[in-house]
């Protein structure tokens, strides 16, 4: 006797994001959200994560077009901050959430 098993669809991007968000307090306004092709760069340099003590993910993307869309869908259908962009740059593939705090810096350039 034979078995089949449903094999589970992968979360998307900005499904993955939301729920991040919403099992560490939810609260968007407090959040920021950006793409970025250096996550570690970005999140330890410029925007002074302290990865002991601030809540944050990075999930790649297969594309900068895909990353910049997952970006702005949820600033528009939840808020939360980020920075504005025109254009895309295909090596950001990353999207990455962070929790405001006294510590972290949300770089608006």
């Amino acid at each position: 006797m034979s078995t089949v098993q449903a094999v589970q669809a992968r979360p998307s991007p900005a499904e993955r994001i939301r729920k991040f968000i919403e099992d560490n307090g939810g609260e968007y306004q407090r959040w920021f959200i950006g793409v970025t092709g250096n996550p570690r760069e970005q999140l330890l340099g410029e925007h002074s994560i302290t990865s002991a003590s601030d809540p944050f993910l990075i999930v790649g993307c297969d594309s900068g077009e895909q990353a910049r869309r997952t970006e702005l869908s949820l600033r528009k259908k939840h808020g939360g901050w980020g920075k504005r962009f025109d254009f895309v740059d295909p090596a950001a593939i990353f999207v990455y959430a962070f929790r405001l705090s006294a510590t972290t810096v949300p770089s608006w350039r």
